[in-house]
């Protein structure tokens, strides 16, 4: 039986309480709890480069209550995204990162989450200017590798997966660019324990990139356990985070593709922007229509 879950990155600059309870009245019982750009002192956890520690202790349980007190639960929680990777080439960015990544897996299993979604490798916009992506190539993948490593223990301890994304890295860069994709991702994920670490595909991603998203899950296989699900245009795309079936990519072959491997984690919408302008209550109400026709 699958389960539908909704990321609240569309609700990111509301009051969270009401946010829930909008989600909650369309119908959705299940949540991506994804915080970044909001308002940290409504959600208290973002994707801000300067983050505050994530709620422990009475917080979290608190902000546990509240999310299931509206008859939810959290299936996974989004990483800080932006500097905060795995795959930092310089060490005190990646020491940095690893204190953030920590703290939040840990948040991640406060709050009842199986796994955290986390960016792998960095945009290469925020790379240092003075090298070229040959010469940081090696440093990035080794810093993903030891990150991952570093951050097993916490895993294990906390119950909550390490997941990694597929990103849509855009910028024209000229030369191949390290661990975006789940060819690259998936040998990868490899040298670690299944129980630990996993992949997650984004579709719009996919696309984004070039990539057939069907393909990409079935390359993902049995170290699939998240879902983003996105639509966008065929021509063009640019991680529009649109509704799916709004846009173009091939849904019937996506969803076969998740059946296919048999996959067992949490089918996650994560619509953030409205193709007609609609409101973060209505991209909600759109998805649980969606989730409604693909059935159970």
């Amino acid at each position: 039986m699958r389960t539908y879950s909704l990321s609240t990155a569309a609700f990111r600059k509301a009051d969270p309480e009401p946010s829930l309870d909008v989600i909650a009245s369309v119908g959705f019982q299940c949540i991506e709890l994804s915080g970044y750009g909001s308002n940290l002192n409504q959600w208290n956890f973002g994707g801000a480069d300067d983050l505050p520690s994530p709620p422990t202790g009475r917080a979290a349980t608190q902000m546990r209550r509240a999310i299931e007190s509206r008859g939810l639960r959290v299936t996974t929680l989004h990483g800080p995204p932006r500097l905060n990777v795995l795959g930092a080439p310089t060490e005190s960015w990646r020491t940095a990162s690893m204190k953030v990544l920590g703290e939040h897996l840990r948040f991640a299993a406060d709050v009842g989450a199986a796994g955290m979604v986390i960016h792998g490798i960095p945009n290469p916009e925020f790379l240092p200017k003075e090298q070229t992506i040959a010469e940081l190539t090696p440093k990035m993948v080794d810093a993903m590798r030891q990150s991952v490593q570093d951050l097993i223990p916490v895993a294990e301890q906390s119950g909550a997966r390490l997941l990694l994304e597929n990103l849509p890295y855009t910028v024209d860069l000229n030369e191949p660019y390290p661990l975006m994709a789940m060819h690259q991702l998936r040998p990868f994920v490899d040298q670690f324990p299944p129980e630990q670490v996993g992949l997650i595909v984004d579709t719009g991603h996919a696309w984004t990139n070039g990539d057939e998203p069907e393909s990409e899950i079935l390359v993902a296989g049995d170290r699939l356990w998240g879902t983003h699900l996105q639509d966008v245009p065929r021509e063009n795309p640019h991680d529009n985070h649109w509704v799916p079936t709004t846009g173009e990519l091939d849904w019937p072959a996506i969803c076969a593709a998740l059946d296919r491997i048999g996959y067992q984690g949490a089918w996650t919408f994560e619509a953030i922007h409205g193709r007609d302008g609609e409101t973060a209550q209505e991209l909600a109400r759109k998805c649980f229509e969606t989730a409604t026709s693909w059935g159970k």
